[in-house]
C-alpha cells in the first residue's frame, strides 16, 4: 500500500520545517519518503547532542526528563564497543532518548551493528514505526558516528 496515494495532501512538516523552509513548496505538505528524511534530519540532531549532567538525582523532577534539559544522548566517552554490557548501555541511553524527544516513533530498537567494514566508526541501525495517525509505518534508518568529526550521519533506509 502506497502511503502517498492514502495522503494525496501529504503530512504535515514540522514546525521548525515550517518556520525555517529549505524550499518554497513546504506549504503542500510531504511525502511519505520527505516525512523519512525530516525524521532521520532531526534524529541526527538529537544524536548530535548531549544531555547536560547534574549532580542531583532528577527523579524527584519528572518532566525534566522530557524537557530541552535532557535533549540529546549520554556522553559515552570510558564506554567499550567491545563490551557486551556497554553496547547495550549505549542502545538502551539512545532508544530512551528517542522515546523522549521524537514523538513520531514508536517501539523504537536499536542495535549496534559489528562489522569490518567500518573499523572505526559505531554504526547503529533504529527501527521503529513513524506514528501517521491512525496508521504506522515501520521505518529503519541507519546512523553512522564519523571518527574524524564525532558526529552522527543519519540516512533513512528506503
Amino acid at each position: 500500500m502506497n502511503l502517498d496515494h492514502l495522503y494525496p495532501y501529504g503530512f504535515r512538516s514540522t514546525l521548525f520545517d515550517r518556520l525555517v523552509p529549505e524550499q518554497e513548496d513546504y506549504l503542500r505538505g510531504m511525502s511519505i519518503q520527505q516525512l523519512r528524511e525530516s525524521v532521520a534530519r532531526d534524529l541526527e540532531d538529537l544524536l548530535n547532542s548531549r544531555i547536560a549532567q547534574f549532580d542531583r538525582d532528577m527523579d524527584e523532577f519528572p518532566r525534566a526528563k522530557k524537557s530541552i534539559l535532557q535533549f540529546g544522548i549520554i556522553d559515552f566517552v570510558g564506554l567499550s564497543t567491545a563490551n557486551p554490557l556497554d553496547r547495550d548501555k549505549i542502545c538502551q541511553s539512545i532508544e530512551q532518548s528517542i522515546a523522549a524527544h521524537e514523538p513520531r516513533l514508536r517501539q523504537i530498537k536499536v542495535e549496534m551493528l559489528l562489522d569490518g567494514h567500518n573499523m572505526g566508526s559505531l554504526c547503529l541501525s533504529i527501527q521503529a514505526y513513524l506514528n501517521i495517525h491512525p496508521l504506522y509505518e515501520p521505518v529503519f534508518f541507519d546512523a553512522l558516528l564519523k571518527p574524524t568529526t564525532q558526529q552522527y550521519v543519519i540516512s533513512a533506509r528506503t
